[in-house]
């Protein structure tokens, strides 16, 4: 009768093991699609912020009276910060 109870719980366990790991394999694809739309949404509003930053600065110039140096100077300060960004 020991040995009965013994293979039996053995038989529940690895029915167990077996049903938690399959949960688990399954689930794995639907948690990673989860984060990769989560990354993809993160990086539309990390855009639309630098877009809107961006169209702010620009609005700001427009207003200023800015000499050619100036504008010259702006635009090596931008080049440098995208090389800085791309790296």
């Amino acid at each position: 009768m020991n040995r009965y109870n013994l293979s039996m719980s053995l038989l529940f366990l690895s029915l167990a093991g077996i049903i938690a790991i399959i949960v688990i394999l399954v689930s794995a694809k639907f948690i990673k699609a989860g984060f990769d739309a989560r990354g993809e949404v993160k990086e539309e509003q990390r855009k639309e912020k630098l877009k809107q930053e961006d169209e702010d600065i620009l609005d700001e110039l427009k207003r200023k009276d800015l000499s050619e140096e100036d504008l010259k100077d702006l635009y090596d300060k931008i080049q440098n910060k995208k090389k800085d960004d791309n790296e």
